[in-house]
């Protein structure tokens, strides 16, 4: 008997007032302590060792299901198997009960594959047949779908711009730009610029509860949070994505936000607490029950 050669779908669920967050593993991609800055590879791994965490360079995907009274939410898409990362979408979707056609907006925190190679087929064929929205940053779309930054691109990053603009192409007729902080109903944009220009959290509040989504503050979470002047190769501003990490963690620490992203190490809320002149990330414990 052959026996499975993935993980189960990793989906986990939480409620912020009325509101049912569904939080949804895409999947992994591999990469190497190389692509980080500021850090080498054996102070890197002992970070991961002390916090009991894989010290494989491995980079975990999220994508959230947010259900309100009104409608379904998908907040980015995952890698869908682009250049073999993620693609474990659809299975959790199942899995979470969570019907595709169900999904009628979207939210991206930016346009990297691995946020939203799981939206659009090639030729710009939308995977979400229903979607009536699609949210992104005025900044961050103005940066995927200009030509002239696109030519001045590595070779290796052209193809990030190709499938930003097949994603953008696919609901077209569904795009809303934004550039102020008020979405949907008790969903506000949080500006997080710096790992791409437009990359944007969304804060989630109803009935005195929250919880934001930070997208890509980190991308190791424990590395990162321990030493928030780390980047990664994939900041398209590496000051400003330091900049960015440090604010958003006084921010949270001091209102004592949860929050969550799509790089956490499995999908769950966490909390940041002030740990001497840094920081320090806990993860919420599974629970059997909504809470």
């Amino acid at each position: 008997m052959l026996l499975p050669q993935f993980q189960a779908p990793g989906v986990n669920r939480r409620r912020i007032g009325e509101m049912l967050v569904t939080m949804i593993s895409d999947g992994y991609l591999d990469v190497s302590f190389d692509v980080l800055s500021g850090i080498e590879t054996a102070e890197a791994e002992a970070v991961l060792a002390a916090h009991n965490i894989s010290q494989l360079p491995r980079m975990n995907i999220n994508v959230y299901v947010v259900q309100t009274t009104q409608n379904t939410i998908l907040i980015d898409g995952g890698a869908g198997g682009f250049n073999g990362w993620g693609g474990r979408l659809p299975a959790a979707l199942v899995a979470a009960g969570v019907d595709p056609l169900q999904i009628d907006t979207i939210l991206l925190t930016h346009a990297h594959p691995d946020h939203i190679g799981g939206l659009a087929a090639p030729l710009a064929q939308p995977l979400f047949q229903n979607v009536q929205r699609l949210f992104v940053h005025q900044v961050e779309h103005a940066f995927w779908t200009n030509d002239s930054i696109r030519a001045g691109a590595p070779d290796g990053f052209r193809r990030f711009f190709d499938l930003a603009t097949n994603v953008f192409s696919a609901y077209r007729d569904k795009l809303v730009l934004f550039s102020g902080e008020s979405i949907m109903p008790g969903i506000d944009a949080v500006a997080l610029p710096g790992h791409t220009p437009g990359h944007t959290g969304y804060l989630l509040s109803d009935r005195g509860e929250s919880l934001l989504i930070w997208g890509a503050i980190v991308h190791f979470p424990h590395v990162q949070i321990d030493h928030p002047e780390v980047t990664i190769a994939f900041d398209a501003d590496p000051d400003a994505a330091a900049k960015a990490r440090r604010r958003i963690l006084d921010r949270v620490s001091d209102e004592k936000l949860a929050v969550t992203g799509m790089h956490f190490n499995m999908p769950t809320v966490g909390r940041i607490v002030r740990a001497g002149s840094g920081y320090a990330l806990t993860y919420d414990p599974w629970s059997p029950a909504l809470i």
